[in-house]
């Protein structure tokens, strides 16, 4: 028997092997996120070779964003106790929770296993953390639980640990949607604290429900310009309408339009342009439209009369980001939209050689400093700063001379 397992095993991994690589580069993108690909490698030694292979890193990313997002996407299935415990086993862990440049490379924080098992609702890994390996709550601990939403968590929490919620777990629970766990911080006594970023956190992710809920209360959930901002940029039109609906309406200011542009949702661009009056717009619009590649929206906000004003950012946005189509509709106009030597620093910082190289070869060619540009690429960019090298061109805006008109490459 033993004989016959080891020659179906040995079939099945040389079927296994003549899969092209690219099809395994599609399988794993497709089914493996991030956070699995550790799991993936230790299943056995074909697959920590395709691992490599693929260039795939073995990291395991416990980040609030990051999270938030695997679970929006619904991509990402609740890691088990047992995960935790082979984490505990294997992993340095330190005490408490650090962010940034402050993490300890390589080493895991008590407060990140604890915050994960938050956010996945789980009691029973949380009482294990913390009372079978002494991990110490945070002050990041009730925004996660309250981004997972569960009531189980916030109730154990509360009544058996002593927590105290503060306006961080209310921000959780409107950003995940939770109304439940809204409802229920309000019903504490006293209530947990709320702001107005409690509602830009509900219009951000198009809970209109939880947006409803919270103004519906007395005294209602205050809010502010960042509402219509925020809805507005990631286009949910549906909450930007309802707010505005409302008697007296939700403040709105040039933000809605600019975080519209920038998110590249047209119809939500249009339809606030639409109104009467029609929400204000400058020219970050153009500049955050041609930063995020919306050539479309950028066309829209030019065809309009007057037109959406621009400078010379417009184009330093579009550099930024390696969007050469867009630069060349820019550069087409008639007038063109204005450029300066912070196109040409803005496209090495963002190592798009090809850009600049563009750039360049334009009839009168686009100013340049050649010691800003090479000063923006070479912590990053080697190629950047090579090909700077090798040019002849002795044209070079006086890196002395700093007072062109524009906000810089700060803007960035």
């Amino acid at each position: 028997m033993a004989g016959g397992a080891e020659v179906e095993a040995a079939n099945r991994n040389e079927l296994l092997r003549k899969l092209p690589a690219e099809l395994w580069s599609k399988i794993v993108d497709e089914n493996v996120q991030q956070n699995d690909m550790v799991a993936l490698a230790m299943t056995c030694r074909f697959f920590r070779e395709k691992q490599k292979d693929l260039g795939k890193k073995m990291e395991t990313d416990l980040n609030y964003g990051s999270l938030f997002d695997l679970r929006k996407s619904g991509k990402v299935v609740s890691h088990s106790l047992g995960w935790f415990q082979w984490v505990c086993d294997t992993f340095e862990i330190l005490p408490g929770f650090e962010l940034g440049s402050e993490r300890v490379e390589g080493a895991v924080y008590e407060g990140s296993l604890l915050h994960y098992a938050a956010l996945q609702g789980s009691v029973e890994i949380l009482r294990w953390l913390m009372e079978e390996k002494g991990c110490k709550l945070t002050l990041q601990t009730g925004e996660w639980a309250g981004t997972g939403g569960s009531i189980e968590v916030l109730e154990y929490l509360r009544r058996r640990k002593g927590y105290e919620f503060d306006v961080m777990a209310c921000h959780g629970a409107a950003m995940g949607g939770h109304l439940e766990a809204l409802k229920y911080l309000r019903g504490l006594d006293p209530p947990c604290t709320w702001d107005e970023q409690t509602c830009f956190w509900a219009a951000n992710g198009g809970h209109l429900e939880v947006l409803q809920w919270l103004r519906g209360q007395d005294p209602p959930c205050p809010w502010d310009e960042g509402i219509c901002a925020a809805a507005a940029g990631e286009g949910h039109l549906d909450v930007l309408q309802w707010s505005l609906s409302q008697d007296p309406p939700c403040p709105w200011n040039d933000m809605t339009c600019s975080w519209a542009a920038r998110g590249g949702h047209l119809d939500v661009l249009k339809w606030s342009r639409s109104q009467d009056p029609p929400c204000p717009w400058n020219w970050l619009i153009c500049s955050e439209a041609a930063r995020g590649g919306h050539l479309e929206v950028l066309k829209f906000a030019r065809a309009q009369t007057p037109p959406c004003p621009w400078y010379e950012m417009t184009c330093a946005a579009a550099a930024m980001e390696g969007h050469l189509d867009v630069l060349r509709w820019l550069r087409s106009e008639d007038p063109p939209c204005p450029w300066d030597r912070t196109t040409c620093a803005s496209a090495a910082q963002g190592g798009h050689l090809e850009v600049l190289k563009w750039l360049r070869d334009q009839d009168p060619p686009c100013p340049w400093s050649r010691s800003e540009c090479r000063e923006e690429a070479e912590n990053d960019h080697q190629h950047i700063v090579d090909w700077i090298d090798q040019q002849e061109d002795v044209s070079d805006v006086s890196d002395s001379d700093r007072s062109y008109d524009g906000l810089g490459i700060e803007y960035f």
